[in-house]
């Protein structure tokens, strides 16, 4: 599993930066109703100048396990993100590793994602319509006591899953949170954005410095 995600990439140059600058992974937005969206051929671009030195993961809002999977064999892609209302159904018939968002602010019942089939759990504050890369931070000190039994401990065996923390993160609080709450691993779009899309190579430095700096604190 990754450590540090940039999310909502949407250029190769922004791409290489979060690369050059110790990003673990790339994410590239497949939901034509995002702001960051990124074409086929934009997505085969980006793929192309990571060249394997990073993971890059293909983020699909409630679509059809065909077409994902379509997609990712076309782009050499391995790792999709669930991050609409998918049931277990769609993720269980993919053959790529998974990660299944739950929208950490609208969720009332945790439970209800207990036999999920996926790789991993990303805990976001996207709501109602609306699918991540709000910017909302979370609540994250309530997020052991609400998720507790389906997200995995440090150094834990127990039943439950690596998960990822986004929702808000930003270069200036991205170590309070890790530390807070230690998570497997980060991911950030807007927190490091210019405008939606376009990365600010300052905050994509910082954040990813100051997150490895919160992992090395935390032991992780």
């Amino acid at each position: 599993m990754f450590r540090i995600k940039i999310c909502g990439v949407t250029t190769p140059s922004d791409a290489l930066h979060a690369v050059a600058c110790g990003a673990d992974a790339i994410g590239i937005n497949c939901y034509v109703g995002s702001p960051r969206f990124v074409p086929e051929e934009s997505a085969r671009k980006i793929v192309g100048a990571v060249g394997g030195r990073a993971e890059v993961v293909a983020v699909f809002v409630n679509e059809t396990p065909e077409a994902i999977e379509a997609l990712c064999a076309r782009l050499g892609i391995g790792t999709v993100q669930l991050h609409g209302d998918e049931p277990e159904g769609v993720a269980a018939r993919l053959k790529v590793r998974r990660i299944k968002a739950i929208h950490a602010s609208n969720t009332p019942d945790p439970e209800r994602f207990a036999s999920y089939p996926c790789e991993a759990f990303l805990l976001d504050s996207g709501g109602r319509s609306e699918y991540g890369g709000t910017g909302r931070e979370l609540p994250w000190g309530e997020l052991p006591e609400r998720f507790g039994r389906l997200l995995a401990a440090p150094g834990s065996r127990g039943s439950g899953k690596t998960w990822i923390l986004a929702g808000g993160l930003t270069p200036g609080n991205v170590g309070r949170a890790i530390a807070m709450v230690f998570p497997s691993a980060v991911d950030v779009a807007s927190g490091v954005e210019s405008s939606p899309g376009r990365k600010d190579p300052a905050k994509v430095a910082s954040f990813i410095e100051n997150a490895k700096a919160g992992f090395r604190l935390a032991g992780a």
